[in-house]
């Protein structure tokens, strides 16, 4: 992924830059616990400098694009998202591509996962803690109230601690975002742990989200527990330790504060394991070895679950072309689990590899009557058409997930491949702008707009919604640089 010139200069220039950190009265709205941070950093700036960092973060940071895996983590913020008490529910979620355990929630709404949160979350409602506990930081506005702190103590500025955040994220990048880390070393040593106060305020307010939510409250103090065991053998903790801190007190708390709560709530669902292991079986360098594992398993019963160690051989066997094993253990699950979307888009998949597309096409217009507008189903379909270098079919699918998701480069990546494999130039230059843009690199982004313009011909409607385009962008650029 290219990486973006101007803006990494401008999100620079925003960190180490004190104009930013400034409202006027008349823009200030009360947080979550009316406190004065509202008067340093309001809710608006916020999010607009969340927008920021999301662009940048993306072009730094390598992140799992699989629609089942986004989709599956959206779903869960939304529903936890419902009973926190967030007022903003403008989100953003990312998967990190990282096997390192970790988890964030930026200021502006972003929420963030590495792919090391699925595999060290043994049940949905670990999972779900770690998010609740995130979401809990956002709406008590932790960020903006370390601001205040870090005003008040005449530390360095709002918008560079707002950046920490991010730096979490992208620990273990590649240089630039090494170089951007010890640029800000000074504010993250002081500023970059949450005091004691937030994360206990924190551990409160989440677990009585994930409680209400309908998960099991003691899931918290075990997925705590289960950090806090498998640092002792590391010779560095996991991320989220570092910048969460978890002690035998604050676990010995969160089992009180839970135990103080229904204990009716469930452990998980069956979504969530099956989506774990698509990303295990995604993340296997050599997936022929991880299905001969995974075979062995079933063989020996040495599994705490066989449809979900079927699932994975079966994705696995599809990955590494043996199809005939696929299709075997597809068949098990699909007779036991007949309208489960996982295995509705593996077979789906086994069939086109096996050039069956009107088969799989067929199968995944079935699950999309019922499942209208499905993100992973509609993607699903879309690849399907692509093996088959049915493109512009593969287009028009793409153009309409582009309007449903507007804001996932992810799409418009995909949609700008497909559209060039469909002859359509035009259509290329435009999507290949809204991808860049959301990824950062505003200069290719302006570059493909104007391309584009010299395509468009007589038509003027088409002409006026590029100049707009181009102008949002200009728009942004200025305000960047006047910050």
């Amino acid at each position: 992924m290219k990486q973006p010139g101007f803006l990494s200069a401008a999100l620079l220039s925003i960190w180490l830059g004190t104009s930013s950190a400034v409202v006027s009265a008349a823009s200030i709205e009360l947080p979550s616990l009316g406190d004065t941070s509202s008067g340093v950093v309001s809710p608006q700036q916020e999010f607009e400098l969340g927008q920021t960092y999301l662009k940048y973060l993306r072009s730094r940071t390598p992140t799992v694009s699989d629609p089942e895996v986004k989709e599956y983590l959206e779903r869960l913020i939304y529903r936890l998202a419902e009973y926190s008490e967030i007022k903003d529910h403008r989100l953003n979620t990312m998967v990190i591509d990282s096997a390192v355990l970790n988890a964030f929630a930026a200021p502006g709404g972003i929420i963030g996962v590495n792919s090391g949160l699925f595999f060290n979350a043994d049940t949905e409602a670990q999972f779900a803690a770690v998010l609740a506990h995130e979401l809990a930081h956002l709406s008590q506005r932790h960020y903006a109230r370390n601001v205040e702190d870090a005003k008040n103590k005449s530390l360095p500025t709002a918008a560079a601690i707002l950046a920490s955040v991010i730096l979490m994220a992208t620990a273990g990048a590649d240089a630039g975002a090494a170089a951007l880390s010890t640029t800000v070393a000074g504010i993250q040593s002081s500023r970059l742990r949450f005091s004691r106060q937030f994360e206990r305020e924190a551990d409160n307010i989440g677990i009585q989200t994930l409680a209400k939510a309908g998960f099991d409250p003691q899931a918290m103090p075990e997925i705590f527990e289960n950090m806090n065991k498998s640092s002792r053998y590391q010779s560095r903790p996991p991320e989220f330790l570092l910048t969460h801190p978890v002690t035998d007190n604050r676990i010995s708390d969160s089992r009180a504060r839970a135990a103080q709560l229904p204990s009716s709530g469930t452990q998980g669902s069956l979504d969530y394991q099956l989506t774990r292991m698509r990303l295990f079986v995604l993340s296997a360098e050599d997936p022929a070895r991880y299905a001969r594992q995974l075979q062995k398993e079933l063989e020996t019963g040495h599994t705490s679950s066989e449809d979900i160690t079927r699932y994975g051989l079966a994705l696995a066997s599809l990955e590494a072309r043996d199809y005939k094993t696929a299709e075997k253990e597809l068949a098990i699950l699909t007779k036991k689990h007949p309208r489960n979307l996982h295995l509705i888009m593996a077979q789906a998949r086994l069939e086109s590899a096996t050039n069956k597309t009107d088969e799989a096409i067929k199968r995944l217009d079935a699950a999309l009557s019922i499942h209208l507008d499905s993100y992973p189903l509609m993607a699903t379909k879309a690849d399907v058409l692509i093996h088959a270098k049915r493109f512009k079919e593969a287009r028009d699918l793409l153009l309409k997930l582009s309007r449903t998701r507007a804001h996932d480069p992810d799409i418009w990546y995909e949609l700008a491949e497909v559209q060039g494999q469909a002859n359509d130039i035009l259509g290329l230059h435009q999507a290949r702008a809204e991808y860049f843009f959301l990824t950062g690199n505003l200069d290719d982004a302006i570059k493909h707009l104007q391309f584009a313009r010299k395509l468009v011909g007589d038509n003027y409607a088409l002409r006026a919604k590029i100049d707009k385009k181009l102008n949002d962008i200009f728009k942004y650029r200025q305000k960047l640089e006047k910050n």
